[in-house]
């Protein structure tokens, strides 16, 4: 059974949405630290240009570009897993 990636996509971003919105929750340790970072250099950049969201916009745009970002990274490393093993297979 074939899985599309469209589908994989939206969970994957689910999942990450999640893990994000832990994090902001749990702010003080390093590892939240890490996967909030994208969301935290997009709110800097917002403030910088007098863009900044406050509140409940300041939250999603921490969790929401996270969460994108971190979707990127794990689909875009997953498919290259999958060409490399389909190349060596051959």
């Amino acid at each position: 059974m074939r899985i599309r990636r469209r589908y994989v996509a939206m969970v994957l971003f689910v999942l990450t949405g999640i893990a994000a919105a832990v994090a902001l929750k749990r702010f003080n340790s390093i590892p939240a630290f890490i996967v909030l970072g994208p969301g935290y250099v997009v709110q800097a950049w917002l403030f910088e240009h007098h863009r900044a969201l406050g509140g409940f916009g300041y939250q999603m745009t921490m969790i929401g570009v996270s969460a994108a970002v971190w979707t990127v990274i794990i689909l875009g490393l997953g498919m290259a897993v999958a060409l490399l093993a389909k190349v060596t297979l051959k």
